[in-house]
C-alpha cells in the first residue's frame, strides 16, 4: 500500500522532524543524518523523507505565498511545517493523491497539534485549487529578495531567474571514483546494477553522476573507499592545487576531508598530507573517511585553527589548499536551508575570516609553493575581493591561471582574470570559485 493512504507514515513523520531541528539551526544534512541513524527507515522511505525536506527548504517561501490567503492569524512552527509538506507534496510530487495528502496531513495534525486539524483540513481542501500568481521572482523561486536584487545588479534579469531555477531543482549525485584501484567503466557497472541512473562526466575523468535513489552506504564499492561523495566542481579545486608524490602539503579547514582524500587518491597515498580543522567532531569524520579509502596512516589530522597552526609551521609546505568557509551561496540547490539562514550583511564578517585564513595559507607556503584558494560561493566580497586583498599585503605573490591545471577545455570559457568562477548550473556543476597563487 502506497503511503500517504493510511495514517501520515514514516517519511512525513521523519520529515517532520528534521524540519524542526532544522529551525531549531542544524544543518540540513547533520539533521537529515542524525534522524536516519536514530530511526532507520526503508530504501524507499528514506528516499522521500530526503526529497521531502529539500523541497520544503528549496520552496518554502512560494509555499507560504500559498498559505497566505488561508491564514488567520500566526501558525505553530510545527502546524506550518505540516501544511508545507502538503503544499509540496500536492504541488510538486505526484506519487500520493491529493486527497490521501490531506488525510495523512489533519492524522499528523492530530498528534501534533491537535485543535489545529479542522484549521488544516479546511486549508488543504481550499487551498490546491489556488495557488499564487503575480509573484516576484524571490517569491516563485523561493529566494530572499536581498539575494535577488544582487544578482540582478550583477548578473542581469535573465540569467539570474536561469541561477534561481538551478537552485530549486534536485542536483545529481556526484560521485568520485578513485581511479588507482576502481577504472571508471566498473564503477558505472557496479552503481547501475543497483538500478539508478548512472552517467560519466563530461569534464572531469573520475567524476561519475547518479540519478534516482541510491544509499550508498549500503553498495559494496563504497563501503571499500573506491567512490566519494563530491560534486564536479569541489574535485576541480585537487587538479588546480596539482598535488605530486613525496610533497609536503596541507589542507585548512578540511571539513570531513573530500579534498584531503581527493589529495591522497591523486598522490597514491605518496605525499604527506595534513588536515587542519578546528571541529574535533568533523575531523573524527575525516578520520574515518580516510580511514574508508585506504589511507589511515597516510594523512596527519589536526584539531586546530588554521591561523594558529600557520603561526606555528611557516614556509614548511610545498602545497596548501583552503577551500574556505563562506556563505555556501554558490550551492544552494545541495544546501537547501543555506539560503534563509544568510544575510547580506553576513559577506562582510566572512571576508575579514576567508582573508585571515588566506594570509595564513600564504604564511605556510614554502618559497615557489603553491597557494589554492576555493569557495563554493559566487560573491565577490568571498572570492575575487579577498584574492585581491591578499595579493596586495604581499606584492611578492604571482597569480598563476588555473587553466593550465583544468582537465577539459570546457572551463576556458569560465576562467577570469586567471582564476575558476562557475556560476550555479555552468556545465551542470555547482557554483565555485578557484585561484592559485606561487609564493
Amino acid at each position: 500500500m502506497r503511503e500517504g493512504m493510511t495514517g501520515a507514515g514514516p517519511s512525513r513523520s521523519e520529515a517532520l522532524k528534521v524540519l524542526e531541528r532544522v529551525r531549531q539551526g542544524a544543518g540540513v544534512g547533520d539533521a537529515l543524518a542524525q534522524r536516519t541513524a536514530e530511526n532507520p527507515l526503508s530504501a524507499a522511505d528514506r528516499a522521500l523523507m530526503t526529497q521531502i525536506v529539500h523541497g520544503v527548504l528549496r520552496n518554502q517561501r512560494y509555499l507560504d505565498a500559498w498559505l497566505e490567503p488561508f491564514l488567520r492569524g500566526e501558525l505553530e512552527p510545527q502546524v506550518r511545517d505540516i501544511l508545507r509538506i502538503a503544499l509540496f507534496q500536492i504541488g510538486f510530487l505526484d506519487r500520493v493523491p491529493a486527497y490521501a495528502v490531506v488525510n495523512a496531513a489533519v492524522e499528523q495534525t492530530k498528534s501534533a497539534a491537535p485543535r489545529a486539524t479542522g484549521m488544516v483540513n479546511a486549508i488543504l481542501r481550499r487551498a490546491p485549487a489556488q495557488k499564487p500568481a503575480n509573484m516576484t521572482p524571490g517569491v516563485e523561486f523561493s529566494h530572499p529578495d536581498w539575494l535577488v536584487s544582487r544578482w540582478e545588479a550583477r548578473f542581469g534579469p535573465e540569467q539570474t531567474r536561469r541561477i534561481l531555477w538551478v537552485d530549486n531543482q534536485v542536483p545529481p549525485l556526484t560521485l568520485r571514483v578513485n581511479l588507482g584501484r576502481m577504472p571508471q567503466e566498473s564503477a558505472l557497472r557496479a552503481l547501475q546494477e543497483t538500478g539508478a541512473q548512472v552517467e560519466p562526466s563530461r569534464y572531469v575523468p573520475e567524476a561519475v553522476r547518479v540519478r534516482g535513489s541510491l544509499w550508498l552506504e549500503d553498495i559494496p564499492a563504497f563501503q571499500q573507499g573506491l567512490l566519494t561523495v563530491q560534486d564536479e566542481s569541489g574535485m576541480l579545486v585537487t587538479w588546480v592545487l596539482d598535488p605530486q608524490p613525496g610533497e609536503k602539503i596541507v589542507d585548512l579547514t578540511a571539513g570531513l576531508g573530500g579534498k584531503t582524500g581527493h589529495i591522497l587518491e591523486k598522490t597514491r597515498g605518496q605525499a604527506q598530507v595534513t588536515a587542519v580543522d578546528m571541529a574535533a567532531s568533523r575531523l573524527a569524520l575525516l578520520d574515518e573517511n580516510i580511514a574508508r579509502l585506504g589511507f589511515g596512516a597516510s594523512a596527519r589530522v589536526v584539531a586546530q585553527d588554521s591561523r594558529v597552526f600557520a603561526e606555528k609551521h611557516p614556509r614548511q609546505f610545498d602545497r596548501v589548499l583552503l577551500d574556505a568557509p563562506c556563505s555556501n551561496l554558490g550551492v544552494l540547490r545541495r544546501r537547501s536551508d543555506a539560503r534563509w539562514k544568510k544575510q547580506e550583511g553576513d559577506l562582510a564578517q566572512l571576508a575579514r575570516t576567508q582573508v585571515a585564513l588566506l594570509e595564513a595559507a600564504v604564511r605556510l607556503a614554502k618559497p615557489g609553493g603553491v597557494v589554492v584558494y576555493s569557495t563554493c560561493s559566487v560573491e565577490p566580497e568571498e572570492t575575487t575581493l579577498v584574492v585581491d586583498r591578499v595579493c596586495k599585503n604581499h606584492p611578492e605573490i604571482e597569480r598563476e591561471s588555473v587553466q593550465d591545471y583544468l582537465p577539459d577545455l570546457a572551463f576556458q570559457d569560465f576562467v577570469v582574470n586567471g582564476a575558476l568562477m562557475l556560476v550555479p548550473g555552468d556545465l551542470g556543476m555547482d557554483g565555485f570559485f578557484i585561484a592559485r597563487l606561487r609564493t
